[in-house]
């Protein structure tokens, strides 16, 4: 399914907002971590941790979404040059493989 470059676009700024709102509640997770002791501490530690890895895959997730916006030159799958050879033409598609 092809988005049209509106649809991208919205799909990298909203990814961006995403990516942002995780890397602070990471931010928070990481100073509420500090102010308690024990395993509270661990535990808000490693949810900084997974909602900063979480941020930076939303963040990865718009950069190719941008990069997808690029424009690039057209080019096409079917090449027929090699029905140009003589040896090619001397063959019916049937033969190819078959000895006598």
């Amino acid at each position: 399914m092809r988005l049209n470059r509106a649809r991208v676009l919205l799909r990298a700024v909203l990814l961006t907002l995403g990516a942002t709102f995780l890397f602070f509640k990471a931010w928070e997770a990481r100073h509420a971590a500090r102010l308690v002791t024990g395993g509270a501490a661990s535990l808000l530690s490693r949810v900084a941790l997974v909602e900063a890895l979480m941020g930076m895959l939303g963040l990865a997730a718009a950069a190719v979404a941008l990069l997808a916006l690029r424009r690039r030159k057209r080019t096409h799958t079917l090449h027929l040059s090699d029905l140009a050879s003589p040896d090619a033409a001397k063959e019916s598609p049937g033969d190819r493989g078959h000895q006598g």
